[in-house]
């Protein structure tokens, strides 16, 4: 275990800008949809405070965790702000941490319907951290042995159309590619450029059951696309079980409880691919709603409604 993580390290940093998870990793976005679009900020009808912790490859040591504080608020005439604040750390000796600041934008097209669009300012501070490194092969310069750090600017983008069941859009991470200008490597590593596309369906079953359906498609230009699906039956809007499945990586369990203004989230993921590190993954939401007295417009996304046809969705 111990060489296979050494081994992962090695082939994660020569190779970073073509196979790295440079983007943080959810299992179910729906419970905090602000992290996958910042276009999404300031559509909820008030305040939205979340945090989430994820364990991945449990019971390995060393595996990827990471850590993950944010809020977003409708603002009077159609704006919203945001604030994300993170630390990632990728396994063995990369992690980075950082805070994002974001700006949002809202149309309405008609009664029912309205267009957002969003812009995020984020600042990175990316650590690689060679100095416990065990290497088959002394003397490589994409793995020195020192502490090396590297901050950046960059900055994320995003739109989406939403209405009162459903919202789709898309977004695209680390718009100018910044530079980690680390010793050892060449001007080929940098952060690159990631895109979502992502879409949501509300259906009621009945006043006290709903069916929502989403689904989630990550890219960069350089790897090939993977696919989040996901489906959840919500009860009275006051709780959840739903189930995902990623093609060829894992099948994630979900449930979820809403609680007067608080919201918690716990995610299973089951793998069901070819990594042999860990056959689970955990992650743990915790969220808190503060409704404002007037709003510019609410879609549906995590699950919080009222007892009636008239419900609000976070």
């Amino acid at each position: 275990m111990k060489h296979a993580l050494i081994l992962l390290v090695a082939v994660a940093t020569a190779s970073w800008s073509a196979v790295a998870q440079q983007q943080l990793r959810r299992s179910q976005f729906v419970t905090n949809t602000y992290l996958a679009n910042p276009a999404v900020a300031g559509t909820e009808p008030g305040t939205v405070l979340s945090s989430t912790y994820r364990n991945q490859w449990a019971g390995f040591s060393g595996g990827p965790s990471t850590m993950l504080l944010s809020g977003h608020r409708a603002l009077p005439n159609g704006i919203g702000a945001g604030l994300i604040l993170y630390n990632d750390d990728m396994g063995g000796a990369v992690s980075q941490s950082g805070i994002e600041l974001t700006g949002a934008y809202s149309i309405l097209l008609n009664n029912q319907d309205a267009v957002s669009f969003g812009l995020s300012m984020k600042g990175n501070q990316f650590v690689f951290d060679g100095t416990n490194l065990e290497v088959y092969q002394s003397g490589d310069e994409s793995l020195p042995g020192t502490l090396e750090s590297s901050f950046g600017v960059d900055f994320n983008a995003g739109m989406m159309v939403y209405g009162k069941d459903y919202y789709f859009g898309m977004a695209v991470f680390n718009l100018i590619q910044d530079k980690l200008s680390l010793a050892g490597v060449d001007d080929e590593n940098r952060l690159v450029r990631h895109y979502h596309f992502m879409g949501s369906y509300l259906y009621n079953v009945s006043r006290l059951v709903a069916i929502q359906s989403s689904a989630l498609m990550r890219m960069t230009e350089v790897t090939s696309a993977q696919l989040d699906l996901n489906a959840r039956a919500i009860f009275n809007g006051t709780s959840w079980l739903g189930l995902g499945f990623r093609p060829q990586d894992a099948i994630v369990l979900s449930t979820g409880l809403n609680y007067g203004a608080f919201t918690f989230a716990y995610n299973y993921d089951i793998t069901v691919g070819e990594n042999m590190l860990s056959t689970h993954s955990h992650e743990l939401s915790f969220g808190y709603f503060m409704p404002a007295r007037s709003a510019f417009r609410s879609r549906p996304s995590s699950g919080r409604r009222v007892r009636s046809s008239d419900r609000i969705l976070k």
